[in-house]
């Protein structure tokens, strides 16, 4: 049996001083060893080597140490870096990945040292073209820029790319052809309570503890019980290992009182390094009432579990992320017949809620909307405030909805 190519051949020293790769059976020379150009230069002969399955076209030059750095070059380091920087956010890794897609179709040959603002310019229309709103265009222009400053960062263009990109002013309402965004809206509690009736046990009580506490959906997927800290006053405070703001050094911490104490108890009861709600817990709960709600006997028609495939494609994960919860919501809103709800709408339930009752610096508190690092005396502060918000919310167990 022939030996399985590598997808990343080994980038190594040739006798000439230059960098090589061997792609395909022939070696192909990338210009000065280990400069940033002959890395980028390597990181785009994989990624072409990739997509044309572990092949190399037949034109491809095996001579690279005085071709120009093109825009390919610039997203193939770009795509190293984002692999590791957003290792813990997909959302992000994924638009990049996109973002250096499109460049690459319709930028990559180009040298990036032309890449201008006329160019980026039509890479908005694109965005605009599609339907998207202006903060979004918005957006993703910046994040363009911000793959050329990555490649000014490692030395493989000048700086001036990036100030001649910059030059290109952003979209400003009423001044483009592009809509403006939707501005989210709170969420009636009575329209939550009528949506959960048609959820499974574990989604319920998730959506009872975001509202009770105004958590961000990945915070809530996210808990375990290992994350529950109690307070010397018996309070629970939510730790959470990750979450949006920890790069800038910043802390978190939730308290866990009144009704969201109350949905998470149940949950506490596992191993503490594993997430309290579980997908596969809830596919097991659907699929109960699948079988309960059967009309045939068992004796006859097929068994439970007759028909379930033996290696699906997609396994339930180890938890929810905030786009299956959010999928989750939208078809238990459906079976409702209600509106359409997001999570991030109970987010800002709770924020009106608190900011109505306790007034904005008591709302920034429960929610982490500070944007410098926290002290440890301000973190305590916080904590305080947190819990006095928390405590104002009126949560979803004083609501006709059955507990569980």
């Amino acid at each position: 049996m022939p030996r399985q190519k590598s997808d990343a051949p080994a980038y190594r020293y040739h006798i000439s001083g230059q960098g090589r790769v061997t792609l395909d059976g022939r070696d192909f020379l990338l210009g000065e060893f280990d400069s940033p150009q002959s890395k980028a230069k390597y990181y785009a002969l994989l990624a072409e080597y990739n997509a044309n399955g572990k092949k190399m076209p037949d034109d491809t030059p095996l001579r690279h140490a005085d071709a120009a750095v093109t825009v390919r070059c610039v997203t193939a380091e770009f795509r190293q870096h984002a692999d590791i920087k957003y290792a813990n956010n997909q959302p992000h890794r994924r638009n990049f990945r996109n973002l250096c897609d499109l460049l690459d179709s319709e930028y990559g040959d180009l040298p990036a040292e032309e890449f201008g603002p006329r160019r980026l310019f039509a890479l908005r229309e694109l965005f605009v073209a599609s339907g998207n709103n202006r903060r979004y265009a918005n957006s993703q222009t910046r994040a363009v820029c911000s793959i050329f400053k990555h490649a000014i960062s490692r030395e493989l263009i000048d700086v001036h790319v990036l100030t001649r990109l910059q030059t290109l002013e952003p979209l400003k309402r009423g001044q483009t052809k592009a809509p403006e965004p939707v501005r989210r809206q709170p969420v009636d509690l009575a329209i939550v309570a009528a949506t959960a009736v048609h959820m499974s046990p574990v989604i319920k009580a998730m959506v009872r503890i975001q509202a009770a506490t105004g958590m961000r959906p990945s915070e809530v997927a996210s808990i375990r019980p290992c994350d529950i800290a109690i307070r010397e006053d018996g309070i629970w405070m939510y730790r959470p290992e990750h979450h949006k703001t920890a790069h800038h050094g910043k802390l978190k911490a939730v308290p866990i009182v009144g009704d969201a104490r109350a949905a998470l108890e149940p949950f506490m009861q596992r191993d503490p390094g594993t997430y309290c709600f579980s997908p596969k817990e809830a596919t097991e709960h659907r699929r109960r009432v699948l079988s309960d709600a059967r009309r045939t006997p068992l004796s006859c028609g097929t068994k439970p579990g007759d028909k379930r495939k033996e290696s699906p494609k997609r396994q339930p994960g180890d938890c929810y992320t905030k786009d299956s919860y959010g999928q989750a919501i939208q078809r238990a809103c459906k079976k409702a017949k209600v509106a359409h709800w997001t999570p991030y709408q109970l987010r800002y339930t709770a924020a009106t809620a608190v900011r109505d009752a306790l007034g904005v610096e008591s709302a920034q508190a429960l929610l982490g909307h500070s944007h410098v690092a926290m002290t440890e005396h301000y973190a305590q502060q916080s904590e305080s405030k947190a819990i006095q918000a928390a405590n104002a919310l009126p949560g979803l167990g004083e609501s006709p909805l059955p507990s569980q």
